[in-house]
């Protein structure tokens, strides 16, 4: 096999498996590098959206910064955390800066500056610049192997599906980068044991136009993250972007999760598709949640009962869509001496509750740069990108068992945790670097009177 090295002299021929968050940062910094990237995804340009929030931590920041070539903001912010109890009295749960996003607007705008795509949320993408490498995004096409070319040529050799066509053609890539999600092709060829698992609790979602609620219900949530604390079950309802990123209030939308616990037995029943009746396994989408199993939660609402701001959200929610929470993270983040590598929430997923998914997309994607850039070794690169993920999927799973199991089951995740964190420390100050470890943020900021 050849060294490592070999693959990182000039500009490289890289493919990214994957177009969602992850292949996209990683496609964006390796363009502007100056690198040819080609990203290969199996779904359509235009997605079925969920209007999921996703979380910009101080990677995401650091990312953007360097990265993103739209000014115009795309986030709300939230200062804090904060607890509606049952009496509807409020409660700061923690303080800490949080900036928001949909998943919609933060894709379209990452589309905007990776091949300028133009979409309803960017109309007007930026330019690309003299130093950048080349970009390509193909949609609808899937790939089905990859081994290492000869010897003499290096790199990678790729079988791609057209799904319009069904015709198999092959490429080549001097580094192949697998951000394929939680399904992804590539962890299931170099680490086939490595599997997503069910955690024992799922997600009822939907989002409400700010306008649709009553102006108590929306003063309520319009500045903070808020949670309601159950016995082994809790909701969560935040503000993120609402049509075509529109950040203006009363077009934002309010976005709400309850989690409960549920066998998996029940599962059979919850995740049958209300059209074709076909059973899902981690997500039943917007429209075709069954009308009876979403009257039957709502009516569970009533009886709890779930305070009434968050009640009135939940019985204006035009679209349900449920998510099954799952997990895992993989033992290895690099394969083929260096030439392939695993990004994002195909090497771990976390359970949702740190909002961490799109920081540790941001933080592989930096040290990606980093190591197409010779800044880093291909050891210091695995070594980091598996520590932050062993560390941030351990707290998720402590702040997940916290919110849903006892406390005394809690507290024995909560020990992993602290001891991965003990861990994080001690290599860091080793290291003579600030340690891994993330939370919502680093800063504070008071709310204007």
């Amino acid at each position: 096999m050849d060294s490592p090295k070999r693959l990182l002299v000039g500009p490289l021929n890289i493919v990214v498996i994957g177009g969602s968050l992850a292949g996209l940062m990683c496609g964006i910094a390796l363009v502007h590098a100056g690198h040819k990237v080609t990203i290969i995804e199996k779904d359509d340009n235009e997605r079925q959206s969920h209007m999921a929030g996703v979380c910009l931590g101080p990677d995401a920041e650091a990312y953007l910064t360097s990265h993103d070539r739209l000014k115009n903001a795309f986030s709300h912010r939230s200062r804090r955390v904060q607890a509606l109890n049952s009496d509807e009295t409020i409660k700061i749960f923690v303080n800490g800066r949080r900036d928001i996003t949909s998943w919609d607007t933060y894709y379209f705008r990452l589309r905007a500056c990776f091949d300028q795509y133009v979409s309803s949320f960017y109309p007007s993408p930026p330019h690309s610049v003299d130093s950048d490498g080349s970009a390509i995004y193909v949609c609808r096409q899937q790939v089905t192997d990859m081994f290492p070319a000869s010897r003499s040529d290096g790199g990678m050799v790729l079988s791609i599906l057209d799904h319009n066509s069904q015709e198999v053609k092959q490429t080549k890539a001097d580094l192949v980068i697998g951000a394929d999600g939680p399904d992804s092709f590539v962890r299931s060829k170099y680490l086939p044991a490595v599997k997503r698992q069910y955690v024992g609790y799922i997600a009822w979602r939907g989002t409400v136009p700010e306008s649709e609620v009553s102006e108590s219900t929306r003063s309520i949530f319009s500045r903070s993250v808020t949670v309601h604390m159950m016995h082994r079950h809790h909701c969560i309802m935040y503000t993120i972007p609402g049509i075509n990123g529109s950040l203006e209030p009363g077009e934002r939308l309010l976005n709400f999760l309850w989690y409960t616990n549920e066998s998996e037995e029940s599962l059979h029943d919850i995740l049958i598709d209300g059209v074709d009746g076909h059973r899902h396994h981690n997500l039943v989408p917007a429209g075709r949640v069954r009308e009876g199993i979403w009257n039957a939660q709502v009516q569970r609402a009533k009886d709890v009962p779930l305070p009434l701001p968050f009640l009135e959200v939940m019985i204006k929610i035009r679209g349900p869509f449920i998510q099954v929470i799952t997990e895992f993270c993989a033992p290895k983040a690099a394969f083929e001496d260096g030439r392939v590598l695993l990004v994002g929430d195909a090497l771990s997923l976390f359970r949702p509750h740190t909002a961490f998914s799109g920081t540790q997309a941001a933080f592989h994607a930096l040290r990606v740069e980093e190591y197409v850039g010779r800044r880093i070794t291909l050891q210091e690169w695995e070594e980091k990108v598996i520590r932050f993920s062993n560390l941030h999927w351990a707290q998720s799973i402590w702040w997940g068992k916290f919110y849903q199991h006892h406390m005394a089951v809690a507290l024995l995740s909560g020990l992993q945790y602290w001891w991965y964190c003990g861990t994080d420390r001690m290599k860091s100050w080793w290291n003579g670097e600030e340690p891994l470890l993330r939370t919502s943020s680093n800063r504070v900021d008071e709310y204007e009177s």
